[in-house]
């Protein structure tokens, strides 16, 4: 294949040296032209400075209907915001979302399950005196 190309290259070059009506359209062909624009690298839309509030605050405060009242009067931006801050959402499902009351059902799912891991050992005691003495 490279004797090939070099055979091109030698035969182009004869024909250049030949024809100066095809070395002029060869040099046009291979005239600098300015370089394309690289492809710019996609950057997400620049979020609006949103102000996240603690939720976990939020929701001790209020309790859990509470909360959830407190989240549906908070705009879609805001729930969005609350989700990326707090990673609810890592394979980023919820970002399209448009409706409130499933961005809302979300979040407080989401904080529910996070408050809750481990409990199943809170509270748990060991009754020691039923245990079988040993001899």
């Amino acid at each position: 294949m490279i004797a090939q190309l070099e055979g091109l290259v030698a035969l182009i070059k004869d024909e250049a040296a030949r024809n100066p009506g095809f070395a002029e359209k060869l040099n046009a062909l291979f005239q600098p032209v300015e370089p394309i624009a690289a492809a710019r690298p996609k950057v997400p839309a620049k979020r609006k400075d949103i102000d996240v509030p603690d939720v976990h605050v939020e929701f001790d405060a209020r309790g859990d209907e509470g909360f959830r009242e407190w989240l549906h009067a908070q705009p879609a931006d805001t729930l969005k915001a609350i989700i990326r801050h707090e990673g609810f959402d890592p394979a980023r499902r919820a970002a399209k979302w448009k409706d409130e009351r499933k961005l809302v059902t979300f979040i407080a799912d989401a904080l529910r399950a996070r408050m809750s891991r481990g409990s199943a050992f809170i509270g748990r005691t060991h009754d020691r005196d039923d245990s079988p003495a040993e001899s």
